[in-house]
């Protein structure tokens, strides 16, 4: 017995030893197997947890970590590390009695504990009691005063008390004293957004790109900087680094033409996409090809899929096929549209694209009962689709029912609240029926809950511009930073 247990500790400093090797060259999944398989080997080592849940939150597996966490807590109850991180954890998962208890616990073993206090604080700023927030704060940044953690707090806390310019400055003073802070420009980023402020979006965009070299986001945010300064040199850099490094990403590829849309004229900016879509795998291809329908260029679409889209439909080419059909519909081919769909949906007559264009050809026709039935068809099958929930509500709208049309929109609004597609459809809707107070309401509404989406900034502009109405005047946000970017 003793021989075995000697051999199972072995097993398990061999493969700890393992562990630390992979992670010195970031072999991060392989590393992950190395510690668990330690722990198998002996779960009576606290560092082993603690070795574990630290990969675990670098691999953005926070529930995960928390758990091992708990484990090295479990084994060790004085555990600082442990009792940090799950101070942190816990306070960010939303479970302050849980994160209070571990603060207690930190504090009465080490009374300024950085950790304690920031999680103190960030509970705080939860329950609005920023003068608490801004004295904790103060003392984190006493406590580690090389963190940006403490200056982010106590920023958060100064704008909770009314002071944002005096956050700002903190902020900015900050990031000039550390120019690699993220945690700090992230948060002046979003200062500046909520405020509309332009001139600070533009640099503090180009000043965290460099931050977040593969986050394409961050360059686009840059590019977008850079377009408002002229500088078209430094956009075709970004822009060309992104279509190199991103060529078989749809949605980096969708991203970079929207940006294109933005920036460009409309023609040059359709140009570019249908070039790009020329060189691209099919699948890339009929992506890009849908956001050239939207560009409001469905020939130049058709062109792309045609070869794409042979009579003969296969299960390798199907998906091709109904971005063909959508693009001839977008086209007004309808009777070629319709062809094509019947071909789909004989050989899948459960495909929800296929469906989805039946409904809407259906719906031209005014076929609503015919139209309702397709749709509902994939909604009942896929509540995760969007297009679905919100074609069943334009059904009803357009047959002229205005109490089930105004249920759908509700529903659909409800499953997808952050769907600026189902707000335009909706506003547009209660606008044609003169119901403009509820079109403000709905669009300010969403609005006060998405402070950075610039395509809702746009309708909540667009609806009050038009309406007027009370529910504008109660929205103090500033939406012409939202509208330029």
């Amino acid at each position: 017995m003793l021989g075995a247990c000697t051999s199972s500790q072995e097993k398990a400093d061999g493969y700890e030893a393992q562990f630390d090797k992979l992670m010195s060259v970031q072999a991060y999944p392989a590393a992950l197997v190395s510690i668990q398989k330690a722990i198998s080997y002996d779960d009576t080592t606290a560092r082993r947890y603690i070795k574990m849940a630290e990969l675990q939150m670098m691999m953005g597996r926070p529930a995960a970590a928390a758990n091992s966490f708990q484990s090295a807590l479990d084994l060790e109850p004085g555990n600082i590390e442990a009792l940090q991180n799950l101070a942190i954890l816990t306070v960010r998962g939303g479970q302050f009695d849980v994160a209070q208890r571990h603060i207690d616990t930190l504090f009465a073993l080490s009374p300024n504990d950085p950790a304690g206090l920031l999680a103190s604080g960030a509970i705080a700023l939860n329950q609005h009691r920023f003068a608490d927030a801004l004295g904790l704060a103060d003392r984190t940044i006493t406590a580690m005063p090389d963190r940006g953690d403490g200056y982010v707090l106590k920023a958060r806390a100064l704008d909770g008390l009314g002071r944002n310019r005096e956050a700002v400055d903190l902020l900015e003073k900050r990031a000039a004293a550390v120019p690699d802070a993220k945690d700090v420009l992230l948060q002046l980023l979003s200062f500046y957004r909520r405020d509309g402020n332009l001139r600070g979006i533009r640099a503090t965009a180009i000043r965290l790109m460099p931050l977040f070299p593969n986050d394409p986001r961050y360059a686009l945010e840059s590019a977008r900087a850079y377009a408002a300064e002229g500088k078209q040199d430094k956009v075709r850099e970004i822009t060309d680094d992104l279509l190199q490094r991103y060529q078989n990403n749809a949605d980096v590829l969708v991203a970079v033409g929207n940006f294109w849309r933005e920036t460009l004229p409309l023609a040059e900016a359709r140009a570019r996409l249908s070039s790009l879509a020329e060189g691209s795998r099919p699948r890339i291809r009929s992506v890009l090809a849908d956001q050239l329908i939207d560009m409001g260029d469905p020939k130049d679409a058709l062109r792309l899929l045609a070869s794409l889209a042979p009579p003969q439909i296969t299960s390798a080419n199907i998906d091709s096929q109904t971005h063909y059909a959508r693009a001839l519909l977008a086209a007004g081919q309808t009777a070629q549209a319709q062809a094509k769909v019947n071909a789909v949906l004989a050989f899948d007559r459960s495909n929800p694209t296929g469906l989805l264009l039946s409904a809407r050809l259906k719906l031209l026709a005014k076929d609503y009962r015919g139209a309702f039935t397709d749709a509902q068809l994939v909604a009942n099958d896929d509540d995760s689709n969007e297009e679905a929930a919100l074609l069943v509500a334009q059904i009803y709208a357009a047959q002229g029912n205005q109490l089930l049309a105004a249920g759908a929109f509700g529903n659909a609004g409800q499953r997808f609240p952050d769907s600026t597609d189902i707000l335009k459809a909706e506003t547009d809707w209660l606008m044609s029926q003169n119901r403009g107070a509820e079109a403000a309401e709905r669009a300010t509404s969403f609005f006060i809950t998405h402070r950075r989406n610039g395509p809702a900034a746009k309708i909540y502009h667009d609806v009050c511009s038009k309406t007027r109405a009370p529910a504008c005047g109660k929205q103090t946000l500033s939406v012409a930073g939202m509208l330029a970017l």
